[in-house]
């Protein structure tokens, strides 16, 4: 009896032993963090915002930054803003996909350089738009504050004269609305002698806008005319389509109250 009360103690002890270092364990491994799984390497490249069209000025607006794994990134992926800002797409590109260098092209505000031929400046324009040249004649159009990419506004004034004695006057419209500016017309400006710095921009003697054909026949009217044409900028996120009232004398008449004045006695 004494010898089974004694093998019932051993293994209970032996249990308990048995169930300590598994207790033991367990806490240890708890206690040692498992290491983390190494992230693989990334870098940051410039990619679409939202899908620009092929033949199309890249906007800052339509960039945005993304984080890709290195062996991700495709061959000639750009990776400063500054580098795909400003310049011309040859390709469409879809919103997230990054931009390549071998798919944009410079384009230059001086007079010199950038597109200049008859050929890159076609590459400009939309397939289903052609290119006018609209004279920079309003000082908004000279100032050299309006640049490729921008889109614009223009108006009109001309002198309509009537059938009768008595009737006509100047009358102003908004003759097209939200219209891209594919390129500056500007005077060659030669770069001084011995200096690194690149050659001033020149005056600005047009601006050249793309239109559908029948617009663009309407633009000619208006410069054959001597119509006094303005253009105005919008920002880039205004693409609204505005309806707007001609303004005529008789229109401010009544906008403001005007009262004809009578001739003097």
């Amino acid at each position: 009896m004494k010898l089974r009360r004694g093998w019932i103690f051993y293994l209970a002890g032996l249990l308990l032993a048995i169930a300590a270092g598994v207790l033991a364990v367990l806490a240890l491994r708890q206690a040692v963090p498992a290491p983390e799984p190494t992230r693989p390497p990334t870098r940051s490249v410039i990619v679409a915002k939202q899908p620009i069209a092929a033949r199309q000025v890249v906007l800052v607006e339509s960039l945005e930054v993304r984080d890709f794994l290195i062996d991700e990134i495709p061959s000639g992926a750009i990776f400063r803003m500054e580098d795909a800002a400003g310049k011309f797409s040859f390709q469409s590109i879809e919103a997230g996909q990054p931009l390549l260098a071998q798919n944009l092209a410079s384009l230059s505000t001086g007079g010199t350089s950038g597109i200049t031929t008859t050929a890159r400046l076609a590459a400009l324009l939309p397939a289903d738009k052609i290119g006018v040249a609209l004279p920079a004649n309003d000082l908004l159009s000279k100032s050299g504050d309006v640049d490729t990419g921008d889109r614009i506004d223009i108006m009109a004034s001309l002198i309509v004269v009537g059938g009768e004695e008595g009737k006509g006057g100047q009358v102003t419209l908004l003759t097209l609305q939200d219209i891209p500016v594919v390129k500056t017309l500007e005077e060659a400006v030669q770069q001084q002698a011995n200096s690194n710095q690149p050659p001033p921009r020149g005056k600005i003697t047009g601006l050249i806008v793309a239109v559908d054909p029948q617009d663009a026949v309407t633009l000619k009217y208006f410069v054959d005319s001597g119509a006094n044409v303005s253009i105005g900028v919008r920002p880039p996120k205004l693409t609204s389509i505005f309806q707007v009232i001609p303004v005529t004398l008789n229109y401010l008449a009544d906008k403001f109250g005007i009262t004809v004045p009578e001739p003097l006695p």
